[in-house]
């Protein structure tokens, strides 16, 4: 009798993470489909040079790549942002081929410098470990902050700084422990 309540048991155990995996995978191919849902309207719309990354933590689409006009990088964002809808956010960090690619990237350094050289002459974020990514006028910003109000703050000075399109803020909170910035420059 012993022997058929432990075979009962370990077969309810095994059924039990079988069906616990299974919907563990599901969640994670929901989340998959997203950037592959991108990738599959992009290549129906004659798109193929149009790379797509997703970041399922922040929930984010990024288009990079180069296309051939103005035009194209307007209708990649566009079908992006249909096949994302309201699930997430799309960052068109697509490059227009012809443009003088050394003033783009110009340009990023100094949107990236300004807002580096204003984290750090702000108190309450000199201590911070707050990294900027600049793409074509695309910032994405990623580390850590100790509390919702800094990550707010850092929302605001992207949001305000000349040159920046639009912007992902990836930043964690760190919930008690001290965030410590790296070394900058």
């Amino acid at each position: 009798m012993r022997t058929l309540v432990r075979l009962i048991a370990v077969a309810a155990l095994s059924l039990g993470i079988g069906l616990g995996a299974a919907a563990c995978d599901h969640r994670s191919t929901a989340t998959n489909d997203t950037g592959d849902r991108v990738e599959k309207a992009l290549e129906q719309a004659n798109l193929r040079d149009v790379n797509v990354d997703f970041d399922k933590d922040a929930n984010v689409v990024h288009l990079k790549g180069k296309v051939n006009s103005a035009d194209q990088k307007q209708q990649a964002e566009r079908i992006a942002e249909t096949a994302v809808g309201t699930s997430g956010k799309v960052l068109n960090e697509l490059t227009v081929a012809g443009m003088d690619e050394d003033r783009v990237e110009t340009a990023d350094d100094q949107i990236k410098n300004r807002l580096t050289d204003a984290v750090n002459t702000n108190e309450r974020l000199a201590d911070q470990s707050i990294d900027f990514y600049v793409n074509n006028g695309v910032v994405t910003v990623t580390g850590e902050v100790e509390t919702q109000a800094q990550k707010d703050q850092i929302s605001q000075l992207v949001k305000g700084t000349p040159g920046v399109k639009d912007f992902a803020n990836e930043l964690t909170i760190s919930k008690g422990k001290t965030a410590r910035k790296p070394s900058r420059r």
